[in-house]
């Protein structure tokens, strides 16, 4: 899953992406913000889901850890129904900030994102 997101503020473009191999149950994702040199790897805290109602597409809140330089410096919640991102939030353990962000739909290209 590829999905580009834009701060609700001040513009801030990234591109997470996430993997997850059926066969042994592994997740994994990364993030790579517009003007970085590398991505930064993310890792699986804790995958919920839940069914609305009956006619309704599941939601999944999905939380991964940031980790940067082997410390663990954020975490972002993904909500997510069907294939539309809900809500995503980043919090940043330092500054315990949080930052919302909006899926950018125009930045999605086959490949990189066209910010």
């Amino acid at each position: 899953m590829q999905t580009i997101t834009k701060g609700l503020f001040d513009p801030i473009n990234f591109e997470m992406r996430t993997y997850y191999d059926s066969t042994i149950k592994f997740s994994s994702a990364f993030v790579k913000y517009q003007d970085a040199k590398r991505p930064i790897p993310l890792v699986l805290d804790n995958s919920t889901s839940e069914t609305p109602s009956e006619d309704a597409s599941d939601q999944e809140t999905t939380t991964w850890i940031e980790v940067f330089n082997g410390q663990a410096t954020g975490e972002y919640e993904m909500i997510t129904q069907g294939t539309q991102v809900s809500s995503m939030v980043y919090t940043s353990k330092k500054k315990n900030k949080k930052t919302g962000f909006m899926l950018d739909t125009s930045a999605m290209a086959e490949g990189d994102c066209k910010w």
